[in-house]
């Protein structure tokens, strides 16, 4: 009798599988529209229409690979005297430079234009109109 109770209290009502259903629906678009916008900031796939999700991500590490060895190529040419020495460097000086809460929730604010924001929108928070906050 108790195994039977437990079931029946882990069910949900109809109502808390809508809701369910509707908060997956729109984490799902959120998720989409975000694999949009990071193909349409990649140069070798932004022109393209169907790109699968896998796609995009090795497309967008492949181009940031090459802003990191434009950037190493670019502080070689300068000639500085502490300019990196290798591609590892290169990556330990652009981590360095990054300031140490750029993923933080908190701390993000929402940018005008998409390409100056560093943050995913999906990670900024939220305020709502009712909210106090």
């Amino acid at each position: 009798m108790v195994q039977m109770k437990s079931k029946l209290s882990r069910r949900q009502s109809p109502t808390q599988s809508v809701a369910k259903k509707h908060l997956k629906m729109h984490l799902k678009r959120i998720r989409n529209r975000e694999y949009s916008r990071l193909r349409d900031m990649v140069p070798s796939i932004a022109t393209k229409d169907k790109v699968s999700k896998v796609t995009v991500i090795e497309e967008a590490v492949k181009y940031i690979d090459e802003l990191h060895k434009a950037l190493f190529e670019r502080l070689q040419s300068k000639g500085l005297q502490n300019a990196p020495s290798s591609e590892d460097d290169v990556k330990d000086f652009i981590q360095n430079m990054m300031p140490p809460n750029l993923f933080s929730r908190t701390d993000s604010t929402p940018c005008q234009f998409e390409k100056q924001q560093r943050v995913p929108s999906y990670l900024l928070q939220r305020k709502h109109k009712g909210s106090s906050k």
